[in-house]
């Protein structure tokens, strides 16, 4: 095998490892996830870890569909993606329901960044993995579209890149 046909098969498997590696992995198709029912168990919200959530209808309050994102401090596209829900929460779509679940990683560097970045919504400490296990997540961020019974709609892999997207997500199916 040639020189260069050794750096095509390189440079082809640094490719394929780069795609299914980068942003977040669900492990499945749309079809496996969606229809799905995602349970919130003994969920707590990381402003009052003391408090269970145990049901979406009260997450959403009056709403029909909630954005459900699995982020970390540690993220950087999770970083970037925040101010943007900010923002569709804020201005674009005030009232919306997003729900922050907590994904491999500590309370107090996620209070700061949540604090930092405009994570204004409740988010979920999901500290043994039982939430992000029935997705299953393997990376953040990762965001559902859920209804009021937190049945998945639709998903999108990886960060979004701007508000209009986050619109036309939640606007989804």
């Amino acid at each position: 095998m040639t020189s260069l046909a050794r750096l095509r098969r390189a440079a082809t498997t640094l490719l394929i490892v780069i795609a299914t590696t980068a942003g977040c992995s669900t492990g499945g198709t749309t079809d496996q996830l969606v229809g799905r029912t995602i349970q919130l168990g003994e969920a707590h919200p990381m402003s009052n870890p003391t408090a269970s959530i145990t049901s979406w209808t009260t997450m959403a309050g009056g709403n029909t569909r909630i954005l459900l994102n699995f982020w970390a401090s540690w993220c950087i596209p999770c970083r970037d993606e925040i101010p943007l829900l900010f923002d569709y929460t804020s201005s674009f779509a005030p009232g919306a329901t997003v729900v922050g679940v907590l994904y491999k990683d500590s309370v107090g560097p996620a209070s700061t960044a949540a604090t930092e970045l405009g994570a204004t919504w409740t988010s979920i400490i999901d500290a043994n993995g039982a939430i992000a296990a029935q997705v299953p997540v393997n990376a953040a961020p990762l965001t559902l579209l859920l209804d009021t019974n937190g049945v998945v709609l639709d998903y999108r892999v990886g960060p979004f890149t701007s508000v209009a997207e986050i619109a036309e997500f939640a606007d989804g199916p």
